[in-house]
């Protein structure tokens, strides 16, 4: 868990870094999905700066022979605290986050207690950082692709940077389990309704021959 006064200063640093950032990676607010255009460039220089300037940042570890490893659920840590970067323009979709399994076993195995979103909209430059677990509300999990996506619009209307929605760790659980049932039923549902269609599709044909 990073306490209120760290929080503070880690959004003080992303605050001070990311307009000569936007400006190193050639940010371009008219190209087509700018968000998508730069947000890893973003992403990756900001955490570079973010460790050099204070030793209780640090980059992820790679495995060696495991590729570059640019995608891993952190970009980032404080003091063993993961912290995933999420540079957009103009949020009010429904990015990816995190795999929903990795989301759940770090939690459940103890080895995170908290997983921590760094969000920059690049149109105004705006900058939150909460805890994902004590807003699970306000995401969305496909079974399908395995992500869970934040609803930024409804999100960032409701949430204060300078509340504390600190929840218990059986809250959190309890909340995880109840999203992994109710995600697990409506991928079967929404297969069961494909299926259900080219069923229809291939009697409609044969009916013809």
């Amino acid at each position: 868990m990073i306490f209120k006064t760290n929080i503070d200063f880690i959004l003080s640093l992303i605050k001070k870094f990311l307009p000569e950032v936007l400006v190193e990676v050639g940010f371009d607010p008219n190209v087509k999905e700018p968000g998508h255009s730069y947000g890893e460039k973003v992403e990756e220089k900001l955490a570079e700066k973010l460790v050099e300037i204070d030793s209780r940042f640090a980059l992820p570890i790679k495995n060696k022979g495991k590729g570059r490893q640019t995608r891993k659920m952190q970009d980032i840590t404080f003091l063993g605290n993961f912290i995933n970067i999420k540079f957009g323009f103009d949020k009010k979709g429904q990015p990816n986050m995190v795999s929903f399994n990795r989301l759940c076993d770090k939690f459940l195995s103890g080895e995170i207690d908290a997983y921590y979103i760094i969000s920059i909209d690049g149109k105004d430059n705006k900058v939150y950082i909460f805890n994902l677990y004590e807003h699970l509300n306000h995401t969305n999990t496909n079974l399908g692709t395995g992500q869970t996506m934040l609803k930024e619009k409804k999100f960032f209307e409701y949430f204060d940077q300078e509340k504390d929605y600190t929840i218990t760790r059986k809250d959190v659980i309890l909340k995880l389990k109840e999203i992994s049932k109710k995600s697990h039923q409506s991928h079967i549902d929404l297969r069961e309704q494909q299926e259900k269609k080219r069923q229809e599709k291939f009697d409609a044909k044969l009916q013809l021959l």
